[in-house]
Parts: C-alpha cells; sequence; structure tokens
C-alpha cells in the first residue's frame, strides 16, 4: 500500500516553500541590481588639518593649523549635496553648497567637474587640485589638496583634511 501525504500536511507546507521561493527571489534581484547606495544623510562634525608649505628664504617649510569642520549631508538615491563650514585659526568660513553623486563604495563625485569636490580656483597661484570625499558607515573623510611646481611664500603647497562623525 502507498500511502500519500495528507491534504492538510501539504496545505501545511505551502507557506513555508512560498516563503523559500520568495527569499531566492529577492536575493537574485539584489545580485542583478548590484550593491546598494549607502545612506549618508545627516550632519558630521569633527577634526579639521591644514597643512601649507611654502619656500621661506630658499627652504621649505610646513605651516600646520587645526581646526573644526561641520558638514551637513542631504541625499535622495545617489544625489547627494554637501554644506557646512570650518573653522580654523579662530574664522569659521561657510563652504557653501555643493551637489553630487555617491557611488556604491561611498565615494562623492561633485556635479559640475564630475571630479572630487572642493575644486580650488586661484589664477595667481595655478594649483594643480585634486580631492576626494568618501563615506564609510557614520564617517566622512575629506582630502583636499592643492599644489604646484615650485611653491612659493604667496602660493604654498595645501593638504586638507578633515575626519568627521555622523551624530
Amino acid at each position: 500500500m502507498v500511502r500519500t501525504p495528507s491534504l492538510s500536511r501539504r496545505a501545511s507546507a505551502f507557506p513555508v516553500i512560498a516563503v523559500t521561493l520568495l527569499a531566492v527571489a529577492l536575493a537574485a534581484c539584489d545580485r542583478l541590481t548590484g550593491p546598494s547606495i549607502p545612506r549618508v544623510a545627516g550632519t558630521y562634525t569633527g577634526p579639521l588639518v591644514v597643512e601649507a608649505t611654502a619656500v621661506f628664504r630658499g627652504t621649505p617649510e610646513t605651516i600646520t593649523a587645526t581646526g573644526s569642520m561641520r558638514v551637513a549631508v542631504e541625499q535622495v538615491e545617489d544625489q547627494v549635496s554637501l554644506s557646512g563650514s570650518m573653522t580654523i585659526l579662530g574664522d569659521t568660513e561657510s563652504l557653501g553648497t555643493i551637489s553630487g553623486t555617491i557611488d556604491e563604495a561611498g565615494v562623492w563625485t561633485e556635479a559640475a567637474s564630475g571630479v572630487g569636490a572642493f575644486v580650488f580656483e586661484d589664477d595667481e597661484c595655478d594649483y594643480t587640485a585634486d580631492s576626494e570625499v568618501r563615506f564609510s558607515g557614520a564617517s566622512l573623510k575629506i582630502e583636499i589638496t592643492a599644489t604646484r611646481s615650485e611653491p612659493t611664500s604667496d602660493c604654498p603647497n595645501i593638504r586638507m583634511s578633515a575626519e568627521l562623525t555622523r551624530s
């Protein structure tokens, strides 16, 4: 005699099978769309370090100043706007608002230039600028450099870095 499972046993297995199939489908969908954009909205604060290397009387010298930075981050999907201020040597300067996009790795790219952020514009010094803005968990790291082949006392090489934490 062959026994077949009762109807009630088959009916009770249906929810388990349906949930399993749904979980597999969602996992496959996540693999198709790839990693997700990190959620980074909030206010970040922390220390700021600015180094300026200039040539004084033929000798390169580096001057370091510390301060603080506050950055407010607004986000809609991968569109991220940064605004805030920095305080250094007792003076507070506004950063204005800069818009861009964030990728799955947390790297932010400024929309206007398509590269980094906080572009140095100084016709007199003719800087080559580079920057990186990266989010990771509840932290925001900002690195900015503005260099020239021959720094002078009027146009030093500048490096600014901030490691901020979301509050």
